[in-house]
């Protein structure tokens, strides 16, 4: 069993190819990489930075109730 390449239609097919298709594809998905990365990363940061705040607060609000309830005067 012999392996045949089509040199003709492969060569046929690529002098008909629209180089300009590929590059804009390229140059599509690099703009989508560097802009895309650099949003979700800083959307993640906020959402983290949210979370650590409201954690923060919550911990603050906990801390006053507890020495309200021993005895003390609330701030």
């Amino acid at each position: 069993m012999a392996l045949t390449v089509p040199l003709d239609r492969i060569s046929s097919e690529a002098h008909k190819a629209d180089v300009r298709k590929g590059v804009l594809a390229v140059l599509r998905l690099l703009a989508t990489i560097l802009i895309g990365i650099p949003y979700v990363l800083g959307w993640s940061a906020s959402k983290v930075w949210l979370g650590l705040t409201i954690a923060w607060v919550a911990v603050g609000e906990g801390w006053r109730d507890a020495r309200m309830s021993a005895g003390g005067r609330r701030r």
